[in-house]
C-alpha cells in the first residue's frame, strides 16, 4: 500500500509513456516528498522540547507538512509550473523561518545551500531565467541568513534547544544531501535511458526509409547527398490491372495483400544484397549496386526478380488474386541521393531507370523483360528469349529479352540425385 501511494505521488500528472522530458515534474513530486520526510523526521525532536520554544516551530513544520501534498496535487491537475513554485515556496519559507525564530547557530540556513544546488533539476533546459532567479533567491536568503545572527522571540543563543536542532540538522542534512543525489542520479540514469532508446528507434525508422551508409553520411553532415555510380541494375515490379483488384476487394483485404506481398519481397530483397527504393501503390522499385558496389549486381537482381515472380505467384494465390506481376530490368550508370528535407527519400535518377521503368511497363504479365545491357552481363548464367527491337516510349528502339530461368547448376538437385544413386 506505502509503495503505491510512493509511486502515485511521484508519477502524479506524469504518462510513463510521454515522450517529452518528465525529469523536472517528476524531479519536483519526489523533491516535495523527501522534503516531508525531512520535516516529520524533524518533528519528535521539538516535541521535545515543547517547553524550551519547540512549540511554535513544531506548529509551522506541521503547516509545512499540509503545504507538501500540494505538489503531486497541481501535477496531477495538469500544472507542473505550479507544483514547482509551491515546493521552492514551501521549502524556503520553512527554512527562513526556522533560521529567523531558532537563530543562526542552529545551522538551519544550511538546507539553503541544497536548494541552490538542486533547484536548477527541477526546469527544463530552455527555462534558462527561471533558473537564475531561482538560484539567486535561494543565495540571497543563504547570505543573509549566514552572515546576521538574529534571536527571535526570547530562545538563548546557544541554548540546549539549539545546539540539539544543530545536531540534528547536521545529520539530515548529509543523509538529504545523499537521498537528493541518489535520487536525482536515478531520475537522470532512467531519463538517459529513455532517451537512448528513443534515439535507437529513431535510427531504426531511418534505416526504414535510408540505407544505412547512406543514414550515417546524412546524421553527420546533413546536407543534400547525390553520388554517382557508373554501373547498377534496376528492379521495377509493377501489378498488372491493379484498378480490378481494388475494385473487387475492400480496403482492409487490399492492405492486407499488398503487406504480406511487400513484406516477401523485402526479405527476397535482402537475401540477394539488393536495396529497397520505394513502392507506389502497386509498384516496387529497388537496386542492387547502390550505393554499395557489388560487381555481381546484374546477377543479384535477376536471381531476385525470378524469386519475386515465384512469391508473388504464392501470395497472390493465397487471397485468389488472378493478376500477373510485371517486372523489367536495366543496367547502368545512375546518380542517388537524398532528396528534400521534410519526409525526404533516397532515390534514383538517369535514363537507366527511365529505362528500367519502360522495360517493366511495356512488358508482358508474370514474365521478366530486361534490357540489351543487363543481358550482355547475365546471359550465360539464365535462359533468355529474345524479344525483338521495340520502341521504348520517349527513348527510341531497343533490344530486350525475356528471362525465363537459371541455367546455373542446382546444387540441390545435384545433391538429391547424389541421395538416390547411394540408396
Amino acid at each position: 500500500m506505502t509503495i503505491h501511494l510512493i509511486r502515485a505521488w511521484i508519477w502524479a500528472g506524469i504518462d510513463k509513456n510521454w515522450r517529452q522530458d518528465v525529469s523536472p515534474a517528476r524531479l519536483t513530486n519526489l523533491l516535495a516528498l523527501l522534503v516531508l520526510i525531512v520535516l516529520l523526521m524533524h518533528l519528535p525532536l521539538h516535541l521535545m522540547y515543547w517547553s524550551q520554544g519547540g512549540d511554535l516551530q513544531a506548529i509551522l513544520l506541521l503547516i509545512h507538512c499540509l503545504i507538501c501534498p500540494l505538489v503531486p496535487l497541481a501535477s496531477h491537475l495538469g500544472n507542473p509550473a505550479l507544483a514547482r513554485r509551491i515546493l521552492i515556496l514551501c521549502f524556503t519559507s520553512f527554512i527562513t523561518l526556522s533560521s529567523l525564530y531558532l537563530g543562526h547557530y542552529s545551522a538551519t540556513h544550511l538546507f539553503l545551500i541544497q536548494g541552490c544546488v538542486i533547484s536548477p533539476f527541477l526546469y527544463k533546459a530552455d527555462e534558462n531565467r527561471l533558473i537564475w532567479l531561482s538560484v539567486s533567491i535561494f543565495v540571497l536568503l543563504f547570505v543573509v541568513l549566514a552572515y546576521q545572527e538574529i534571536n527571535h522571540l526570547g530562545i538563548t543563543y546557544q541554548g540546549e534547544y539549539q545546539q540539539a536542532v544543530r545536531q540534528v540538522t547536521h545529520i539530515s542534512f548529509a543523509l538529504a544531501s545523499l537521498l537528493c543525489a541518489y535520487f536525482i542520479r536515478r531520475d537522470h540514469i532512467s531519463s538517459w535511458s529513455k532517451l537512448y532508446k528513443e534515439q535507437s528507434r529513431s535510427h531504426k525508422l531511418l534505416l526504414n526509409i535510408l540505407p544505412e551508409s547512406i543514414a550515417e553520411r546524412l546524421k553527420s553532415s546533413p546536407k543534400t547527398l547525390a553520388d554517382y555510380h557508373s554501373s547498377a541494375t534496376i528492379l521495377f515490379a509493377d501489378i498488372s490491372h491493379f484498378t480490378d483488384i481494388t475494385n473487387s476487394r475492400s480496403p482492409e483485404q487490399l492492405v492486407a495483400f499488398l503487406s504480406e506481398l511487400y513484406g516477401e519481397f523485402d526479405t527476397l530483397l535482402k537475401t540477394h544484397g539488393l536495396e529497397k527504393i520505394k513502392t507506389n501503390g502497386d509498384e516496387y522499385m529497388a537496386v542492387c549496386g547502390v550505393p554499395d558496389y557489388r560487381p555481381d549486381h546484374a546477377l543479384r537482381t535477376c536471381r531476385c526478380a525470378l524469386d519475386i515472380l515465384d512469391c508473388f505467384d504464392r501470395v497472390s494465390d493465397l487471397y485468389n488474386i488472378p493478376n500477373g506481376l510485371r517486372i523489367g530490368i536495366n543496367t547502368g550508370e545512375v546518380v542517388a541521393g537524398v532528396i528534400g528535407t521534410n519526409k525526404f527519400s533516397y532515390d534514383l535518377w538517369g535514363d537507366s531507370v527511365n529505362l528500367a521503368s519502360r522495360m517493366e511497363s511495356q512488358g508482358v504479365s508474370n514474365r521478366i523483360q530486361v534490357s540489351e545491357y543487363t543481358y550482355r552481363l547475365v546471359r550465360h548464367h539464365f535462359d533468355f528469349s529474345h524479344r525483338g527491337r521495340i520502341l521504348i516510349k520517349g527513348m527510341g528502339e531497343y533490344h530486350t529479352y525475356w528471362l525465363n530461368q537459371k541455367t546455373e547448376p542446382d546444387t540441390r538437385k545435384i545433391r538429391a540425385g547424389q541421395r538416390q544413386l547411394a540408396i
